[in-house]
């Protein structure tokens, strides 16, 4: 059996650290979550100490991610005449879970205090990259396991999207940027497949602000309601309202639950890219990254505007199939206008690129030989 081979440094809890040759990496990335791997090694004379190591709070690096993650699972069984170890990881983020935070944070505070709170005492430091008003905690902040308090908690009251380089935190108001790939089936995309969930979508909904104060006060201080331009297609459908003491003023308080009105389907889209021989493919036209906007042009013309919510790929591996999840965005006329000339001019540019391997791959689309679903859905190496 050919394996594809690669070392990834093992680091058990006294700090020793060794190498092992694994394969069958495979990582998993999804938005706001911690990336997982998977990968196999044999009990051959140079994993041996790596197998030792196999134990609680042992990491591994991989060179070609360039991210520690944690063991969390290790099965085995018996081959022929050795032992395959299955192992399983998460980015080191998960590290978070081993302190649990008894103290709480009252009234006002800003996401900054919030975060050194959790953060105090740890391996980990943060980096906010945008702008995040007070939050008001009625019950107080902690309580909990810092982990959840993070991606939880602080997460959903201030709305923020956030990433993990090592033990880094990244936070961001929405991670990614527009216009930053196109995809075109049959050309470096391959297997468009989409799913579609409708289950709530809704056109209408109401909002409450802080309570009036008194003793026999009633009322807000704010209220407000929004109807989708959307209700002339499926008709008023009410959302839950939404209650949250932060808002004194209507017309914030009107901005923000339209913010979190679900007023479209939701549409998933996994894909797998196609890479020809020889390496001629078309990283350079796009920048695969969690968060990152982009295009899905099909066979039949039809462009679609989606976000990277997924990758799963074998950073070790070329020959292996990687997977990209994508999901979709909030309509906007004006912007799908702009992507459709930014799209036209994106196809004007890969057709030029095309047209110098042109002949190489319809030899090789003619003789059906060569054509790899591969392609690394990633920015690493």
């Amino acid at each position: 059996m050919e394996l594809a081979n690669n070392f990834v440094t093992f680091k058990n809890a006294s700090g020793d650290e060794t190498a092992a040759n694994t394969f069958a990496l495979q990582v998993t990335e999804n938005i706001n979550e911690l990336s997982t791997c998977t990968f196999q090694i044999l009990s051959e004379a140079q994993n041996k100490v790596a197998i030792e190591m196999l134990q609680p709070l042992t990491k591994f690096y991989i060179p070609t991610v360039g991210q520690w993650f944690q063991i969390t699972n290790v099965s085995s069984n018996s081959q022929v005449n050795t032992r395959l170890f299955n192992i399983s990881g998460v980015q080191v983020g998960t590290a978070l879970h081993a302190k649990f935070i008894e103290d709480k944070l009252n009234g006002s505070q800003s996401l900054d205090a919030c975060m050194q709170f959790i953060t105090k005492d740890t391996a980990f430091s943060y980096v906010i990259n945008d702008h995040f008003n007070n939050y008001g905690f009625s019950d107080g902040f902690g309580g909990d396991y810092a982990d959840q308090l993070l991606m939880s908690t602080l997460k959903d009251d201030f709305g923020f999207e956030l990433l993990f380089d090592n033990y880094t935190i990244h936070i961001y108001k929405q991670i990614g940027q527009n216009d930053q790939f196109v995809f075109v089936d049959g050309y470096n995309a391959s297997k468009i497949n989409s799913t579609e969930d409708y289950t709530n979508v809704a056109t209408y909904i109401k909002g409450n602000g802080k309570p009036n104060e008194g003793e026999n006060a009633t009322g807000y201080q704010a209220t407000a309601d929004y109807l989708s331009p959307n209700a002339s297609i499926w008709g008023k459908i009410q959302a839950q309202t939404i209650s949250d003491e932060r808002f004194t003023d209507s017309n914030a308080l009107r901005d923000y639950i339209k913010s979190k009105l679900q007023d479209y389907p939701i549409v998933q889209y996994t894909m797998e890219r196609a890479e020809f021989e020889h390496h001629a493919k078309f990283a350079e036209v796009n920048n695969v990254k969690i968060g990152n906007y982009g295009l899905l042009k099909d066979r039949l013309g039809i462009d679609v505007d989606v976000r990277i919510i997924g990758m799963s790929y074998y950073p070790n591996d070329p020959n292996q199939t990687d997977t990209v999840t994508f999901g979709n965005k909030l309509f906007d006329f004006a912007h799908n206008m702009q992507m459709q000339g930014s799209a036209r001019r994106m196809n004007e540019s890969i057709k030029k690129d095309l047209s110098g391997i042109n002949e190489s791959v319809q030899d090789l689309l003619g003789n059906k030989i060569g054509l790899e679903f591969a392609g690394k859905v990633t920015t690493h190496g």
